[in-house]
């Protein structure tokens, strides 16, 4: 993806690599940082994150402070994928009063990808160019910032340094083996890493919270599965949270009528028909989740939030093809596994630690600027749960 605001966004990332046999390389070669054994390594880190969090949301848990969980959620998925991706030490759910800069470029660079897509005309109106020059502002901090962070760890693995065995790592040692690889390829690996491991977490995230405040009957079945399974164990392994079937469907089930990331792309090899409409090969095809799973003829009643339409029998029975959040295929998210754990132990948490009503101004509306968010930012108040204040 080359942003039409003459900026390189994506590139030639793993996401939109269009050579087959080089996509399947470099596929290979990242594959191992989203095996189940790796993720395992992955909790105690995972679980020191959420909890600074939870320290954080327990201290505004008045029952009249307005928080924004999508704002809190964001801080968090950031410091997670900076530190189990990248090494580093982000600190944004501590040391911060607003949005970093990070976080700020990201949603600026989404919502300049939709405006561009939404408008042919966008570039050409004058009125949109002091907002095209604070994108191109936001889409080279990213790049600088990425390349920097090639560098510096490339610099220590050349030195003999100990360096963590992270997604960063594979990169730069992906480079490294193969020396004839661009450097703005790798640069794509990283913005695209860190942009997926953050802001589609947060969406899925909020607006699963607010389907729980709407639908008491599935929070209340949904915490007496988290209290169950684990009481009020702070520690959550892998398999803790992967004996919470009702946790996995509730978050299939927002997946469904709210995917973060609403559209996949496709390009036929060959001519093609849909339809009665000829397709010719390699037309850019784009197909919406957020649509397929919203169609009463595979979901019945499907505004509806019924986490049950995943329970293993029921689950069985859905038509392919048409509920797709990570995209299916040979090309379906590298990082759909660390996600689904990530949200799940996040939540569990939530749900076993505090009770929430969301704040009267809240939109329930959406916001598109290429991933979906919930328009306001899934603001609530919070209390203690009576057993974690105890």
């Amino acid at each position: 993806m080359v942003f039409h605001l003459n900026f390189r966004f994506f590139g030639k990332s793993l996401v939109s690599e269009i050579d087959q046999k080089v996509w399947v390389w470099r596929r290979q070669l990242m594959n191992p940082c989203f095996q189940k054994s790796y993720l395992r390594g992955l909790e105690s880190a995972l679980n020191t994150e959420i909890d600074l969090l939870i320290t954080r949301l327990a201290g505004l848990a008045d029952g009249k402070t307005k928080v924004s969980m999508l704002d809190e959620f964001n801080h968090l998925t950031l410091d997670i994928i900076g530190k189990i991706a990248f090494g580093m030490e982000m600190n944004n759910v501590v040391n911060r009063t607003e949005k970093s800069e990070f976080t700020k470029a990201i949603q600026l660079c989404f919502r300049g990808i939709s405006e561009n897509v939404t408008d042919p005309f966008f570039t050409f109106k004058i009125s949109n160019w002091s907002f095209i020059k604070d994108v191109r502002k936001a889409l080279r901090f990213l790049r600088v910032f990425s390349k920097q962070c090639f560098e510096e760890r490339k610099a220590a693995i050349e030195r003999g340094d100990y360096t963590p065995d992270d997604i960063l790592n594979h990169i730069v040692k992906m480079k490294l083996e193969n020396p004839e690889l661009d450097d703005e390829v790798i640069v794509d690996d990283i913005i695209v890493f860190f942009v997926a491991g953050q802001e589609t977490t947060a969406c899925l995230l909020s607006f699963t919270m607010i389907c729980l405040w709407q639908n008491k009957d599935v929070l209340k079945r949904l915490r007496t599965e988290v209290y169950d399974a684990v009481g009020m164990k702070s520690y959550l392994s892998i398999e803790d949270v992967n004996k919470m079937k009702y946790l996995d469907m509730v978050i299939k089930e927002s997946l469904r009528l709210y995917p973060p990331g609403p559209n996949t792309f496709r390009e036929p090899k060959h001519d093609i028909e849909i339809l009665g409409y000829k397709i010719p090969a390699g037309t850019p095809i784009a197909m919406s989740t957020y649509v397929s799973s919203r169609l009463e003829q595979y979901f019945p009643d499907p505004l509806k939030f019924f986490p049950d339409r995943f329970s293993p029998d029921a689950e069985n029975k859905i038509t392919s093809y048409t509920y797709y959040p990570f995209t299916l295929g040979p090309r379906t998210c590298i990082g759909k596994s660390f996600a689904e754990i990530e949200a799940k132990i996040i939540l569990a948490k939530i749900i076993q630690r505090f009770n929430f009503e969301m704040d009267p101004g809240q939109s329930f509306d959406i916001e598109e600027s290429t991933t979906l968010k919930p328009k306001g930012g899934a603001v609530c108040t919070l209390t203690l749960c009576d057993s974690f204040e105890g």
